[in-house]
């Protein structure tokens, strides 16, 4: 690797530990944020006279159901890529846990494929493969780990087993750094697929941003009026008095 190519990597790595820090960030607020924002508009309702009170109860009761009704049809969608890429990657489900055949000697040590994609997933399964070995629940059990070691490294596993099923070559990658296993050789590839994946994180942070709740939650008080506001136009098509 030449010396270039090693601190682009370095300066790449860094950039998608902190675009993942401030994803993590904006997940463990948001319950908050999401908590209070209902509170706030719950309590502006308690204020409205029962009439306009039922009205928006109404609207609110049929936008649940639409919403509901969404929200199933995206976690079907989700489970069946899941199913998917499970079924591709050869990853099965055996008893209460989730476990990954493991790769046999010839699929880890044959030549990379022409085709990046392939060549990325063969890199994944090489990575996981690694990683399940000082990880996966069956082979840590034998090893008279601690309980609250063998609680850790589950966690790693299952941290391992989403990012494989994501084709998240970098979460793995990082894993595989903590493990203190021994990598390959980086390439532009390599760059490419960590830049790829800080692409994604941001734009869930993005959509994060965008959620009325967020808004009002990290707004000035002119903000929080306004996020108000635009909640009951939108949700109840309602002008809210004073806001």
């Amino acid at each position: 690797m030449s010396k270039q190519l090693k601190f682009r990597f370095k300066k790449t790595l860094k950039k998608a530990d902190f675009v993942h820090a401030d994803l993590e960030y904006h997940k463990e607020l948001m319950p908050e944020a999401q908590k209070l924002f209902s509170e706030t508009v719950e309590n502006l309702v308690s204020c409205l006279s029962e009439e306009d009170q039922e009205r928006l109860k109404k609207i609110g009761r049929h936008k649940q159901e639409i919403f509901e009704q969404q929200a199933l049809q995206q976690v079907l969608e989700r489970i069946n890529k899941q199913k998917e890429n499970i079924l591709e990657k050869e990853v099965s489900l055996s008893g209460n846990e989730a476990r990954a055949l493991v790769p046999t000697v010839a699929e880890v040590t044959e030549e990379p494929q022409e085709q990046p994609e392939k060549r990325k997933l063969m890199e994944l399964k090489k990575l996981f493969h690694r990683i399940a070995e000082q990880t996966h629940p069956d082979k840590v059990g034998t090893r008279g780990f601690s309980n609250k070691e063998v609680l850790r490294l589950e966690k790693v596993f299952k941290k391992a087993l989403t990012a494989y099923n994501e084709n998240n070559w970098y979460i793995l990658y990082s894993i595989a750094l903590n493990l203190e296993l021994e990598i390959g050789g980086i390439d532009q590839e390599h760059i490419d697929w960590v830049e790829e994946d800080i692409r994604k994180t941001l734009s869930a942070i993005a959509q994060v941003g965008r959620l009325v709740a967020w808004v009002w939650y990290v707004g000035d008080e002119q903000s929080k009026a306004r996020a108000l506001k635009d909640y009951f136009q939108q949700m109840y098509g309602f002008v809210y008095p004073g806001l």
